[in-house]
């Protein structure tokens, strides 16, 4: 899988390419944008759970095992959840979002399912898996199970589908009806069972854990590396290119650990779970604990409903702001025109107008720049034997006509954080998953209008058509504005140029395409208007 500088890079030379070549190219090559830094995740022995006076033994939960076997199946269900809960262990199997629908099937998206091949969300180890199950109520939004345990414990474990939120609460109630008191050490799986998704979206995949001095720490959800991080736990768990599921201990939560239940096509390698050491429990008396689960979209305002700071995994930063905002006009548009891929063109040709000004200085800077090259040319070959005089000369040259040679690059520069902010929304906006427009059936997908029955070089397993056109327009953009002195490196890069740009973009979300494809078109118009300007001065 590319790691995410590879990522920026494609997004400097797309940005490079659909903008401001083909004077640009020849003076300025694609740089490296690396993410930033994260904290490092130091590998650790994992402890062995188990109860510091040898009442309650921890086990380690069963990953992916045929020895799985479940008693009944609880549902619960509003307007938001469709919940499987597993008896005895009062852990999730499945979880639907009614609201959401699957484009591929058009059903309610399941978020994660175990499909009865591991335990699921919710399940402990050193609370109820050594008890032994009394009795169960349920309504349609909560069940309660009663365990007793031969060491004088009585656990209460509830689940609660909360109204109008994308939250399911846990709590425990735990009795100690002996005369000592007892030392516990427990731990609750937050994420499991969820889908390995397509291939775009692997790398959004990602185990986030957030401590409670507001450290964050992200690492591949793929990782098959165990791995245990301690600190005080804010909240913990996986978020994906659409959706989280992030569990928020509101006790003391002193480690999360992941590991990897083996190799499986279904199924994201890594468990995440949280646990604590050292519970006490007086004698005589009642604990409780709770947790609350987010299972929902990665969506600011249904996040921050829950009053947990959950919205912290989606970042922070000038990014995450500027992203909010191109969402919000993202939503916006598509309140005036109905359709999504309306609204994306429109998001795009809003864009290009609020920055007008800077593109225009950019390309005119750009075409002074190709317009001395002729001169420029003369000056290498005169002084190709002496790099001082060279240098001093072409300066003298540039100040003489008041050209900056940065001056196309700067203002590219200055527009890169709305351009990343741009990319992130078009990639991870779940209002584009199943939105149609014209042929596309799926804006979050590939525009794909045929699939083979096997793999074609460069094509890959399906027809994709907007980055055939976008190519295919860059041809005829590159011969359109490459008029005046053109020498052989230019001419070989505007024939690569557009083979390079559908090979990057074949496989892209056709929101992404479009808003580039419109970004294309708009800005050859800036060119055109442009030339015919500088022409008539002349």
């Amino acid at each position: 899988m590319k790691n995410d500088n590879n990522f920026f890079l494609v997004i400097v030379i797309t940005i490079c390419v659909l903008v401001f070549y083909p004077a640009l190219m020849k003076k300025v090559f694609p740089q490296f944008f690396p993410e930033p830094a994260q904290s490092e995740i130091q590998p650790q022995t994992q402890p062995e759970p188990g109860n510091i006076d040898n009442n309650i033994q921890v086990k380690q939960p069963s990953l992916i095992s045929t020895n799985y076997v479940k008693e009944t199946t609880y549902s619960l269900y509003n307007n938001i959840f469709d919940v499987e809960v597993n008896s005895p262990g009062a852990d999730i199997k499945s979880i639907k979002l009614l609201q959401i629908p699957d484009p591929k099937t058009n059903t309610p998206t399941v978020l994660m399912d175990t499909q009865d091949m591991m335990l699921g969300v919710f399940s402990d180890t050193g609370l109820t898996d050594k008890a032994v199950l009394q009795n169960v109520e349920r309504d349609e939004t909560t069940v309660t199970f009663y365990y007793n345990h031969n060491s004088g414990l009585k656990i209460r474990k509830q689940l609660h589908l909360d109204a109008d939120m994308y939250k399911i609460s846990l709590s425990y109630e735990i009795e100690n009806t002996s005369n000592a008191q007892q030392i516990l050490e427990y731990r609750i799986v937050a994420a499991a069972g969820l889908e390995n998704g397509a291939k775009v979206d692997e790398r959004f995949n990602k185990q986030i854990t957030i401590l409670k001095d507001n450290k964050t720490i992200k690492k591949n959800l793929n990782n098959t590396a165990h791995k245990t991080i301690e600190g005080e736990i804010g909240l913990a768990g996986a978020t994906l290119r659409y959706f989280s599921l992030i569990a928020v201990p509101l006790v003391r939560a002193d480690y999360v650990y992941s590991y990897n239940p083996g190799a499986n096509e279904i199924f994201a390698p890594t468990v995440i779970g949280i646990g604590t050491r050292g519970l006490t429990i007086p004698a005589r008396e009642t604990v409780r604990l709770d947790y609350v689960l987010y299972a929902g979209p990665n969506d600011h305002e249904q996040m921050s409903k829950l009053g947990l700071e959950v919205e912290q995994v989606r970042g922070s930063g000038l990014f995450a702001g500027l992203s909010d905002l191109m969402l919000l006009l993202l939503r916006f548009l598509h309140k005036l025109f109905r359709n999504y891929g309306v609204a994306v063109i429109g998001l795009s040709l809003t864009i290009n107008i609020c920055l007008y000004p800077l593109t225009f200085k950019s390309l005119k800077s750009m075409k002074d720049m190709q317009s001395l090259q002729p001169l420029i040319e003369k000056i290498r070959v005169s002084y190709k034997d002496n790099p001082q005089k060279l240098n001093k000369e072409t300066m003298e040259l540039y100040k003489k006509h008041k050209v900056n040679p940065a001056g196309g690059c700067l203002p590219m520069l200055l527009q890169m954080p709305i351009f990343f902010s741009l990319y992130g929304v078009l990639m991870r906006a779940i209002e584009l998953r199943g939105a149609r427009f014209l042929w596309i059936n799926n804006l979050a997908a590939p525009d794909a209008i045929m699939t083979f029955s096997s793999k074609i070089p460069l094509l890959g397993d399906s027809l994709n058509i907007l980055p055939l056109i976008m190519m295919a327009f860059t041809f005829f953009q590159q011969k359109a504005t490459n008029t005046g002195h053109v020498n052989e490196q230019q001419k070989m890069m505007a024939m690569m140029m557009p083979l390079l740009m559908g090979v990057i973009f074949y496989n892209f979300p056709a929101g992404l395409v479009l808003y580039f494809l419109t970004n294309s078109i708009f800005s050859f118009f800036i060119q055109k208007n442009l030339t015919k300007k500088i022409t008539v001065e002349a």
